[in-house]
């Protein structure tokens, strides 16, 4: 680390060539607004790296992909819980997967979250396919977390959870927390091995389209689009129609809305849209 003094006057040149990058990068576009945002969230990074100012720290990303993966992760924003939005989960539980198993499917439920943080919301989707696998036999699932970063993405395949977050979900939801979560507040808790053995994640952009061969009957793309314009965010659910099902759902965050964008989805349940191809009940 540099014994020099950090010049972190990030001029409006320098903090639009920030802007570029990160957008070029990861699709995410810093407001003008966020600027002291910026320069908050990369002190550290201009000090680990031994550059004393922005244009240094700038010149070492354009060399260092090493480097740029820790900038990723300096400037998104990684924050979930268990069963955040209890609406999504009530709507999944009481209406997609009894109607998704009356349609006679005979192959397992497929779900995809495409800004899967650290975790717990695959987590959850887990212990509630689970829950339902456990009640009707025959039924099974299988689940894909991906994140643009690549630290949250190994936190996320840990799995591992400590303090608040584990003491909201227990609080929240005592019994599903006794069911399926395992561990100790010293070691860290952890779902059991029956949800873990269907859940893989990997590093992913929804900027870019989803390399997969699968169609997923249910894509969570949710508190992501926030970040993004709305042409972004137009080519982020574009990229997600790619891979899910004709039938299926996409399901976003509470401050977000696709009513403004050019899309193919259709408003059926709060936070919840189908393709308007498919024949169901739209919202009111």
């Amino acid at each position: 680390m540099t014994d020099q003094p950090i010049d972190d006057n990030l001029s409006d040149l320098d903090f639009a060539e920030f802007v570029k990058f990160t957008h070029d990068l990861t699709g995410i576009t810093i407001q003008p607004n966020r600027k002291s945002m910026l320069v908050s969230r990369l002190r550290n990074r201009l000090r680990a790296t031994s550059t004393n100012n922005f244009k240094a720290y700038f010149k070492l990303l354009k060399t260092d992909s090493d480097e740029v993966d820790l900038y990723v992760d300096a400037v998104t924003t990684n924050k979930t819980l268990f069963f955040r939005t209890p609406r999504i989960w009530s709507y999944l539980i009481d209406d997609f997967i009894p109607a998704w198993i009356k349609a006679g499917h005979n192959r397992p439920l497929e779900v995809w979250s495409g800004a899967s943080s650290t975790g717990e919301e695959i987590y959850t989707a887990g212990m509630v396919l689970e829950d339902f696998r456990k009640k009707h036999p025959g039924f099974d699932y299988r689940i894909v977390g991906t994140d643009v970063s690549e630290r949250v993405v190994s936190i996320a395949e840990k799995g591992l959870y400590r303090g608040r977050v584990v003491d909201m979900f227990r609080t929240s939801s005592p019994d599903l927390f006794s069911r399926y979560m395992l561990g100790s507040e010293e070691d860290g808790y952890h779902v059991t091995t029956d949800i873990r053995s269907r859940i893989k994640f990997q590093r992913h952009n929804v900027f870019k389209p989803f390399q997969t061969r699968s169609k997923y009957d249910i894509a969570l793309l949710r508190n992501v689009l926030i970040y993004f314009t709305h042409q972004d965010q137009e080519r982020a659910v574009a990229n997600v129609e790619r891979s899910l099902r004709s039938d299926g759902v996409l399901i976003i965050g509470e401050s977000e809305s696709l009513s403004p964008l050019q899309t193919n989805y259709v408003c059926v349940s709060p936070l919840v849209y189908r393709h308007q191809g498919h024949k169901a009940e739209r919202a009111a």
